[in-house]
């Protein structure tokens, strides 16, 4: 009995180490292939102009630099952290979250404050559609052509809008900017204390602090009225509190973590990845310790959201006598994923509505075609290998690679009525000025994503606890998704925001292995000096 017994065990810490390596492969060759291209190029849109992502020569040296700095910043963090009393650490660490807080918040009032940013496309349909199913007008629901018939995933988010409007009132896309700001600063609060999960060091906080302080992209969509900042602010809580019930095993984190996933899915039904990345950690983790607590929460993490938009659903089938529309197929974005239009690869093109507008609004006869291009496409791309190579590599990179990720792109885009002062700060930045934002948010791109190479390196071990690495799977999930799915660099700007508390984990882990492999080398040197005398 006590063979099979230890049989078992191992078996099952084979299978457990094996899916934590899994993830470190994947991470490394993902991003190391990603940090490769940004030291030598980044991508961008220019405001003003069309959704034409294009790329430009990058600086190698500056991009070197700016990390070296960045070390040189934490080094002397961990030099000062030895000189001052554990007392008073936790005292600078609040001051320092707390000024990255209000340094958030307050630039984030400012930008949403020093433009009228009006809503457009998507953000208008769905400011405009809580706003007219509160006066009782529901065109928007209408079969065939009426856009939450044609997406009703953007149920959930208005819905939510609703709810804000029955306080702030119709129309009022001001109130969900404002809304924004708040979560915006939560986002740099919830990465803190994700961070707190992992490290303890004063050192360490203190780089996530200056480094979320940069993050020039989370301030500008502010303005953005849609579910992106909201749904972020969701996820990481829920990560946090997944975290937290690891290290106390209370029961009540858990259902904490499962109201947040599910208000961060009606935010943003992208955030499934999250719930598929928890579904894996967590079943793994279920080899070594079967905890049904943390597995009938992950079945509600699956279940509540469903329930939550099958009762939005019905709740608009009531309210406007409009039965339930299936939607665009799932295919159509696959579909448009796989276009190549002017050497722009997989971006938005609207076929997908032109190709539901062709078949004369028919569901089935849509994702028949759909597939039938898709397969060809496939076909295509496969017997032309080299060509193949070139769009997934341009449509990875004009996604992953863009350090604005949009954020001036679609906040820039006023009416004649609303458009800024030409000499005002928030012309600049979408004038010349947006050379210099770009610079500036390049380098700090190239940090980032250098510390979550780093992250995957030296910092997941064959003894790592799997569900801390949700994020990770998380982050390598989003990749394979974008490589499929319509691209979109704002699609990638979550994962981005999600990556920083790991990346400056990355840089410690990465500091403590050159640490290491300078005392190995002074040691041998030592040795070395002995054996010649």
């Amino acid at each position: 009995m006590r063979i099979g017994h230890s049989g078992k065990k191992g078996w099952i810490n084979g299978l457990t180490m094996a899916a934590v390596y899994t993830i470190k492969i994947f991470g490394i060759g993902i991003f190391g292939y990603l940090v490769y291209h940004m030291l030598r190029y980044t991508w961008y849109i220019m405001p003003g102009g069309g959704e034409i992502p294009t790329q430009m020569q990058d600086s190698v040296w500056k991009n070197i630099f700016g990390s070296f700095l960045f070390m040189v910043y934490l080094a002397g963090w961990f030099y000062l952290e030895k000189k001052i009393p554990v007392r008073f650490r936790r005292l600078i660490c609040g001051i320092l979250i707390g000024t990255s807080v209000l340094w958030v918040g307050s630039a984030g009032l400012w930008w949403i404050n020093a433009a009228v940013h009006r809503p457009v496309g998507d953000c208008a349909f769905v400011y405009g559609g809580a706003s007219y199913f509160l006066e009782g007008q529901y065109s928007f629901l209408e079969p065939p052509g009426g856009y939450c018939a044609m997406y009703p995933h953007q149920l959930g988010l208005i819905a939510l809008t609703e709810l804000l409007f029955l306080v702030a009132g119709t129309y009022n896309f001001y109130a969900f900017q404002l809304m924004c700001v708040f979560f915006s600063m939560g986002i740099v609060l919830a990465g803190y204390l994700v961070l707190s999960e992992l490290v303890s060091d004063m050192a360490v906080k203190a780089a996530y602090c200056a480094v979320m302080s940069c993050c020039v992209p989370l301030i500008f969509y502010t303005s953005w009225v849609y579910g992106d900042i909201p749904s972020i602010f969701f996820s990481l809580m829920a990560i946090w509190m997944l975290f937290r019930y690891k290290k106390c095993g209370r029961s009540n984190w858990l259902i904490g973590m499962v109201l947040m996933v599910t208000m961060a899915l009606l935010n943003r039904k992208n955030c499934m990845i999250l719930v598929i990345a928890l579904c894996l950690v967590v079943l793994v983790s279920m080899l070594k310790k079967q905890d049904w607590k943390l597995f009938l929460a992950m079945v509600m993490c699956v279940l509540l959201p469903w329930l939550a938009y099958m009762g939005i659903y019905k709740m608009y089938e009531v309210r406007s006598g409009y039965v339930g529309h299936g939607g665009l197929p799932v295919i159509t974005w696959v579909d448009m994923g796989l276009h190549d239009v002017n050497g722009v690869c997989g971006w938005y093109d609207n076929s997908a509505k032109e190709l539901y507008y062709a078949t004369e609004s028919d569901l089935e006869l849509t994702a028949v075609l759909s597939k039938q291009r898709v397969a060809e496409r496939l076909e295509g791309l496969w017997q032309f290998p080299e060509y193949g190579r070139d769009f997934f590599k341009k449509k990875i990179l004009s996604q992953w690679n863009m350090p604005l990720y949009q954020s001036v792109y679609f906040n820039t885009m006023y009416t004649k009525e609303s458009m800024p002062e030409a000499e005002s700060v928030v012309a600049g930045i979408a004038g010349e000025g947006f050379w210099n934002v770009l610079s500036f948010c390049d380098r700090l791109q190239f940090i980032v994503f250098l510390g979550f190479w780093a992250y995957f390196i030296w910092g997941i071990r064959k003894d790592s606890e799997i569900l801390y690495q949700i994020t990770a799977v998380m982050v390598i999930g989003g990749f394979l998704f974008s490589v499929i799915w319509e691209a979109k660099a704002r699609y990638i700007f979550p994962y981005y925001i999600m990556m920083f508390p790991f990346a400056v984990v990355g840089y410690l882990r990465m500091m403590q292995a050159l640490k290491g492999l300078g005392r190995r080398i002074s040691h041998l040197a030592c040795l070395s000096g002995r054996s010649r005398v």
